[in-house]
C-alpha cells in the first residue's frame, strides 16, 4: 500500500470508530490518542529493561504502528501532503547532514 492509501483507509476507520462513539475526530482528540500510544510504547520499552517477564515484542511493534497511524490521522486533519512533505524534509536533512567534500 502507498502512504496515501494507508492514510485514506485509517481515516475511514477512525471516522467510523468516532461515529459509533458519537464524537468527531479533532486534532486535540487525535493528539490525545497519540500520547496514549506513546505511553503504551514507553511501557513496553520499560518492560524490556526492567520487567523482561512482561515484555511483549509483538505488542511493541503494534504500538509503533499505532503511533504511525495516529500521526497519519493528525496529518490528514491538517491537510498535509505527506509525500510532498516527506520529500522536502528528507532533502533538508540530507543537505544538513551530508558531509562536505
Amino acid at each position: 500500500m502507498e502512504i496515501n492509501e494507508i492514510q485514506t483507509r485509517i481515516i475511514e476507520i477512525a471516522n467510523n470508530r468516532a461515529k459509533k462513539k458519537g464524537i468527531e475526530i479533532t486534532p486535540e482528540i487525535s493528539f490525545i490518542h497519540l500520547t496514549e500510544e506513546f505511553g503504551e510504547l514507553a511501557r513496553q520499552l520499560s518492560n524490556k529493561q526492567m520487567r523482561p517477564d512482561l515484555y511483549d515484542e509483538e505488542n511493541l511493534k503494534e504500538e509503533i504502528i499505532d503511533i504511525i497511524l495516529e500521526c497519519l490521522i493528525l496529518a490528514k486533519l491538517f491537510n498535509t501532503n505527506l509525500e510532498q512533505e516527506f520529500k522536502k524534509k528528507i532533502e533538508l536533512l540530507a543537505k544538513k547532514h551530508t558531509p562536505n567534500p
